[in-house]
This record gives structure tokens, C-alpha cells and sequence, in this order.
């Protein structure tokens, strides 16, 4: 009965602060609105089609 009570005790102390929650997982972060930045669209550079350069091979003579 003890040891029942002494781990009900310890999880209701452990449930009870905010940054162990945090460290469990248990809490749900939500990001700050301020903070939070939309990023720019993609795009293609305008030479996206060309074919890589390929060396040339040296003529026997």
C-alpha cells in the first residue's frame, strides 16, 4: 500500500511542473506567431535545361 502511494505521490508531483512536462513530451508546444516566417517560393534557375558540359576528348595524332 505504501509503495502505491509513493508512486501516485511521485507522478502527481512530476505532472505538476510545466518543464517536466516538456521534458516528457506531455506538454503541446505551440509556435509564436511573431516568429514564425513564411519562405519564398522555389524556383528553377533560367538555365535549368541545359545539358552539363561534357570534356572533349583529345585527337590521336
Amino acid at each position: 500500500m505504501k509503495k502505491l502511494l509513493s508512486l501516485l505521490l511521485l507522478t502527481a508531483m512530476l505532472t505538476a511542473c510545466n518543464a517536466t512536462k516538456e521534458d516528457l513530451g506531455l506538454a503541446k508546444k505551440v509556435p509564436d506567431a511573431s516568429k514564425v516566417s513564411e519562405q519564398k517560393q522555389l524556383l528553377l534557375p533560367p538555365n535549368y535545361d541545359l545539358r552539363p558540359v561534357v570534356p572533349m576528348q583529345k585527337a590521336d595524332n
